[in-house]
């Protein structure tokens, strides 16, 4: 239906006589304002001639008491009847002017009401117009969608179906594989105990005596050489554990050593305080003897030569004086000499403090250079990175300007270019929609002409002949196309090129659904066409046409191939490939994926027979292969990737049996597949090839009308399709393009952005890099390395002469410590000189003493001596027995270094019998190789046996392990067999339900479901609820419309009352006003000069409010506007309501 557009709707313009109502309320005031009498005269009296600003002016006399007309008699009122007349009229306008505001008020607000009423109305009638198209729409889309769900499901089901009874029918064949496998398996096990009885029987008619002691002789060599192993491994052992005991003793030896050494240190020290008490102690002893020889002497009264003792005595005083005076200046010299060793000492030590300070300081001076120079380095280094990072980032930012500038140019174009396809693309849609429509009437005829549902079982029989001859003699194909066709037709039935083998192998009637020829096995050709060209795109290769001779040959190879496993192109008997073929075990629609990425992940899972099959044999698996560089088995692979094949032919299925008695063709025929690749451009694209058949298979199993009339239809069709197809390829490339354009626009804008962005941070960036730069540049001025420079050179030149005055220092250190070492050695020489004469002076003094003592006080020396001597004695037994002692542990040190030298001895010589342990076991190892050798080589004869005997019986075990799984294949096979079969029942019901729905969808009348609400099928639930939608809507409309009908009336009798209530309240104003000049009139104020002004603004006040009243009528009235009038009537003002016309328009007041 056209689409519902809502009028615009106005309120109707009633117009108000508002003149008319003037008068009557100017009549109204008038007789309100006079005496009730029939009394007053033609109303020439009445002169208010108009001014020229709408005032009006007096005329006749100024008093009340004035007669109306002169001439005639007149009632005339007192004052105080005026003035009570006056004020009630007041009081009434008063009252009907409040009734007027109140009536317009009410007017007003109902006319508000009824224009919001009616613009609800409105709009609901217009959403309702939106709802019935939405609800249309949505209820033709529903029906379109369930339809094609249905459609699609059926058909999935009925592949689903067809897929099922394939995979019974791979059941039922893998039940007879796995059986005829199980009885292999079986025969293999019984060869391989066959083998197994006859290798063990070899083994024992080579005499098992000679095999036993053979075999005896190769263990027992083993074992010894196995304990000749271990025992090297022992002695490398034991030989470690010398070695080890060895490098203890050693140590050992090395402590005692040790040991001694000290405990000779301690003997000498001991032995040289023994001969110090020893002296002493002798010294003693001569005192005491000499002080005894003095006593006796003296005792006795033996003489003795004073005066030799005197002059002994003074000799050895001349010789201690001498003594005293060299050791004195001896000393002198030595004090010198220490003194100026010790000054020099003290200079060279503060010439050495003063070079360690010197050097110091040019070791910080030359840390702080170093540091200098090393930032003024890195500043230097950070300045040229800063410097050349800024450079680059003006760079970058330059071309990302340039590229920003580029991208939005681009951009600019590309945004041109998809206006330009999406027009191409609009246009081809209507294109393809017309095209589209044409082919659907014409299916529709042919639809209407398949009424009887027949099959045309000549056609049926004739198969893939038929199919050529119909491509051949069909005016809607092209001439080439045609000639095509013929020449495969005659290669089908043997008129041209007939192999040797065709009689045998090729049947012409394709009844039988699994002859090659047949239309199921053509159609079932047509799952493998899009796998091939999958190939192709994976590989970078353009699509393969389909080549209708190829398909033939490929038919008729099949025949051969099915019979004789092998390609007929090697039978020597002819054949029918073109360029290339290739062959697999295989029959019925292909299942599996168009994707050869799908074909790897099945290979990888080991699902290798599976969906995938043929093609994951074809080319996953030789792919791998030649992709590793082995090329032996890689045809299959290569014949798909030839890059001169433009087209190709598939066929599946059987040949005749022919019964041949040869090798080669020993049974019944086999299903197979073959693939053949053709150099030649090839007829029709594989969807082109796919209609075609499809559409011819259908027009045979749904034959109906006369053979004229189908075959022009379907003429139609097919040029119809085509030309659809062009459209369609038409749409396709528009669509391709508008994508592109698209997607090329949607790219350039996101590259502008991005470049945007990326111009924005390098710009960004450029900033940073110039700060950077700024900052690294005023960061490496700043850097001082004269200063350092100059310290350090200042510290070295310091450090130069503090090192010359130690040199000189340490030269007159060195002149002092000779000089101190001489003054020393003189200073001993003469403390011994001193000490010598003294001794001798000093025992010349005690004899020459001795000699002139008393007995008493020989006695008293002697006492003293022998006191001396027992004292002495003393430390002398102390330093005997502390040399004992230290003698001891010399001793004892002595045997511990004795004993440590005989434990290293005897470790060494351990170590050295270990050694000879180890050899001697390694020899016997080698001995024991030679040995084990020996019975090896005597045992060779019998190792090939019993080899023979270990590998049978591997083999053996390995068909036992094959049977058993055999034998579960087979219980897998049956079980699959048995779930094929369940699957194809809940299949074929549900296929059942498929078409079932989809005969109801298809029976459902759209216009019909659309005025009834309803499809009247109840299981349609969802488009039921769509059409009732519609319907709810359409019923609607008619009372939206009635009640929108009504709201425009309602409104335009509100617009009319408010109008009149407006100027009724208009006249209640001007009858209020005239009421109020009167009365004022007859009650005057204290200034009676201003009643005529108060009365002027009496008169205008309405006015000003009037002029608005048009305005608040919704959307009626005319142009009219009330102005208020002054009358003076026989000396009285009264104020009056008159009309202004747009003609005669007045200056309101």
């Amino acid at each position: 239906m056209a689409n519902y557009s809502p009028q615009h709707f106005e309120p109707r313009a009633k117009t108000v006589n508002v003149k008319g109502v003037a008068n009557r309320a100017v009549a109204t005031v008038l007789t309100a304002g006079l005496i009730a009498q029939p009394l007053i005269s033609p109303l020439a009296t009445i002169a208010a001639p108009s001014t020229g600003n709408g005032d009006s002016v007096q005329g006749g006399g100024s008093s009340v008491e004035n007669t109306v007309a002169t001439g005639n008699q007149a009632v005339v009122k007192t004052a105080a009847q005026l003035a009570e007349e006056s004020a009630k009229q007041l009081k009434d306008a008063q009252a009907a002017y409040d009734a007027a505001q109140k009536k317009a008020d009410a007017a007003g607000q109902s006319q508000k009401q009824a224009q919001q009423q009616k613009n609800q109305a409105s709009q609901a009638v217009t959403d309702n117009a939106a709802e019935q198209n939405e609800a249309e729409a949505a209820a033709l889309q529903e029906k379109i969608d369930e339809l094609k769900a249905a459609v699609d499901k059926a058909e999935q089901q009925q592949k689903k179906l067809g897929d099922l009874n394939d995979q019974l029918d791979q059941a039922n064949k893998s039940v007879e594989d796995k059986t005829q496998a199980l009885k292999d398996a079986k025969a293999k096990q019984d060869e391989a105990k066959k083998a197994l009885d006859d290798a063990q029987a070899k083994l024992e008619a080579m005499g098992m005596d000679e095999y036993e002691a053979a075999k005896k002789a190769v263990e027992d060599a083993q074992a010894k050489l196995n304990a000749a192993n271990a025992d090297v491994k022992t002695a490398e052992g034991e030989l470690d554990a010398a070695k080890t005991a060895a490098d203890n003793a050693e140590q050992a030896k090395s402590d005692a050593e040790s040991a001694l050494t000290t405990a000779r240190a301690k003997k000498q020290e001991t032995a040289n305080a023994l001969a110090a008490a020893t002296t002493a102690c002798g010294n003693a002893q001569d005192k005491l003897n000499d002080a005894q020889k003095a006593l006796d002497a003296a005792i006795s009264g033996t003489g003795i030569d004073l005066k030799a003792l005197e002059a002994a005595k003074k000799a050895a005083a001349g010789e201690l004086k001498g003594a005293q005076t060299e050791l004195d200046a001896a000393k002198a010299a030595d004090a010198t000499a220490q003194t100026n060793l010790q000054a020099a000492q003290t200079d060279a030590s503060a010439a050495q403090e003063k070079v360690n300070a010197a050097n110091a300081a040019v070791s910080s001076a030359q840390t702080a250079y170093d540091e200098a120079n090393g930032k003024l380095g890195d500043l230097t280094s950070k300045y040229n990175t800063a410097k050349a990072a800024y450079e680059q980032a003006q760079q970058t930012e330059a071309d990302k300007k340039t590229e920003y500038d580029r991208l939005a140019e681009v951009a600019k174009q590309k945004k041109s270019a998809l206006e330009n396809a999406t027009s191409d693309y609009n246009k081809a849609n209507d294109e393809y929609n017309t095209a589209s429509a044409n082919v659907k009437a014409l299916e529709q005829q042919i639809s209407e002409l398949k009424a009887n549902m027949t099959v045309d079982t000549d056609a049926v029989k004739a198969g893939l002949l038929g199919f050529m001859n119909h491509i051949a003699s069909s005016t809607s194909f092209t001439a080439a196309q045609r000639a095509n066709a013929s020449d495969a037709a005659k290669l089908l039935d043997g008129s041209a090129s007939k192999a040797a083998w065709y009689d045998d192998y090729v049947n012409l009637d394709a009844s039988d659904a699994d002859n090659a020829f047949s239309l199921v096995n053509l159609q079932n050709t047509l799952t493998y066409m899009n796998a091939v060209n999958g190939i192709r795109r994976a590989n970078g290769l353009s699509d393969m046409k389909v080549s209708i001779v190829s398909m033939a040959q490929s038919a008729l190879d099949v025949c051969y191939s099915s019979n004789v496993w092998d390609h007929a192109g090697n039978s020597g008997e002819g054949f029918y490939m073109s360029y290339n073929e290739n062959l697999a075990g295989r029959a019925g629609a292909y299942k599996g994926s168009d994707n050869p990425k799908d074909w790897e992940i099945s290979f990888d899972n080991g699902d290798k027979y599976g969906d995938d099959w043929p093609f994951i044999g074809w080319y996953t698996a030789e792919k791998r292969d030649y992709d590793r560089g082995d090329y032996s088995n890689t045809g299959h692979y290569e014949n798909f990737i030839d890059s001169g094949a433009n087209s190709f032919g598939f066929a599946v299925g059987y040949g005749k049996d022919g019964n041949r008695s040869t090798p080669e063709d020993d049974g019944a025929p086999s299903p197979v597949s073959i693939y053949q690749g053709n150099w030649a451009e090839g007829d029709f694209t594989v969807d082109e090839f796919k209609n075609l058949v499809n559409t011819y298979v259908d027009s045979v199993y749904h034959a109906g009308g006369t053979a004229a009339q189908k075959a022009q239809l379907q003429d139609q069709l097919a040029a119809a399709r085509k030309a659809r197809d062009v459209k369609n390829d038409a749409l396709g490339s528009a669509e391709s393009s508008l994508d592109a354009a698209k997607s090329a626009a949607n790219e350039a804008n996101g590259n502008v952005a991005a470049a945007k962005s990326d111009y924005e941070a390098a710009q960004e960036a450029t900033a940073i890099a110039k700060a950077a730069y700024g900052a690294a540049d005023v960061n490496l001025k700043n850097v001082d390395i004269e200063t350092p420079r100059a310290n350090l050179n200042a510290a070295k030149d310091e450090a130069t002469v503090a090192q010359a005055a130690l040199d000189d220092a340490n030269s007159k250190l060195t002149e002092c410590q000779t000089n101190a070492s001489k003054a020393s050695a003189r200073k001993a020489k003469a403390q011994g000189d001193y000490d010598t004469a003294k001794t001798k002076s000093d025992k010349a003094n005690e004899a020459y003493d001795n000699a002139t003592a008393s007995v008493k006080d020989l006695a008293a020396k002697r006492d003293a001596a022998q006191a001396d001597l027992a004292n002495k004695q003393g430390s002398l037994d102390d330093a005997k027995k502390a040399d004992d002692t230290a003698q001891a542990g010399v001793d004892k040190a002595q045997a511990a270094d004795t004993h440590a030298a005989t434990a290293l001895s005897d470790a060494k010589q351990a170590v050295a019998a270990k050694k000879q342990a180890l050899s001697d076991a390694q020899a016997k190892a080698k001995a024991a190789e030679g040995e084990l050798a020996t019975a090896n080589k005597a045992f060779e004869r019998f190792a090939g046996a019993q080899k023979a005997v270990d590998d049978a019986k591997a083999t053996y075990d390995a068909t036992v392990a094959g049977v058993a799984d055999a034998q579960k294949q087979l219980e897998a096979a049956n079980g699959a067999v048995v779930d094929a079969n369940f699957e194809i029942v809940k299949a074929k019901a549900e296929l059942a339900n498929d078409e079932a729905l989809k005969a109801d969808l298809e029976a459902v009348d759209h216009k019909a479901s659309l005025a009834a609400g309803t499809t009247g099928n109840e299981k349609l639930v969802k488009l039921n609820a769509a059409y009732a939608r519609y319907k709810a809507a359409v019923d609607a409309a008619a009372g939206l419309k009635a009640a929108l009908s009504d709201a425009d009336a309602k409104l335009s009798d509100a617009n009319d009352a408010y109008a009149a209530a407006l100027a009724e309240l208009g006249d209640a104003k001007d009858a209020l006003a005239a009421a109020q000049v009167e009365y004022d009139k007859h009650h005057p104020k204290a200034e009676p000069q201003a009643k005529p002004q108060v009365a002027q603004a009496a008169a205008k006040a309405p006015v000003a409010k009037k002029q608005a009243a048009p305005a608040a009528l919704a959307q009626t009235g005319d142009n009219s506007a009330l102005a208020g009038e002054v009358f003076v009537i026989g000396g009285i003002t009264l104020v009056a309501a008159g009309v202004t016309l747009s003609d005669r328009r007045r200056k309101q007041m």
